[in-house]
């Protein structure tokens, strides 16, 4: 995290003076990297404790509007380790796909700030110490975000950003139990448009 934060904020100060537009009608590619942290410990029923977690993930964002933008998202955190009385019981698995609303402002800005909200579609695996592996049934639900984007240069912002993710709680397969897959999540990455507006 430290390689990652470091790397911003000289890509930062190399682009200060970089020439912003508006994304409307233009196509971004997005790839980021962060953290989910489950929102209750009782991530799996019958459990103490489930850690945060790595999270990867990417997606394409459509500006409908000088102020307003459209977005699929995929996030995938690989790894919550489970526990119970103090030691691991297992490891779980999200995948959180998401299409959500952005209110972007200060379009024409370098620093673009933005509000997101939308739906979220939500499923996984679960792994006990025991090797057996159990799928977790779609849940679906929504999201509310917040983030910053800088445009280095007009086809290339540095994004970061913090969504908060809910959803009624889904079945393990296979057994009486249930997961919560609400969540908080931290990410940081790259968006790269394409250079010319597909609508004028």
């Amino acid at each position: 995290m430290r390689v990652i934060s470091f790397t911003l904020v000289l890509l930062l100060l190399l682009f200060s003076n970089a020439l912003a537009e508006s994304i409307q009608g233009r196509i971004g590619l997005n790839g980021k990297v962060g953290f989910l942290m489950p929102i209750q410990d009782d991530f799996i029923t019958g459990v103490d404790e489930t850690n945060t977690g790595f999270a990867a993930g990417g997606g394409v964002i459509y500006g409908l509007g000088d102020n307003l933008a459209a977005e699929l998202d995929i996030t995938h955190a690989p790894v919550l380790n489970v526990q119970a009385a103090g030691g691991k019981v297992g490891e779980a698995s999200l995948t959180d796909i998401s299409l959500g609303l952005q209110y972007r402002f200060t379009p024409d800005s370098n620093l673009v700030p933005y509000l997101g909200a939308g739906v979220d579609f939500i499923t996984g695996k679960f792994n006990n110490m025991s090797d057996r592996r159990y799928g977790l049934e779609w849940t679906t639900g929504g999201h509310v975000s917040a983030g910053l984007d800088y445009f280095a240069t007009r086809g290339v912002a540095l994004t970061a950003e913090l969504k908060g993710v809910f959803a009624p709680a889904g079945n393990i397969k296979a057994t009486p139990q249930e997961y919560n897959p609400n969540s908080f999540v931290g990410m940081i990455g790259l968006r790269l448009f394409l250079p010319d507006k597909i609508i004028e």
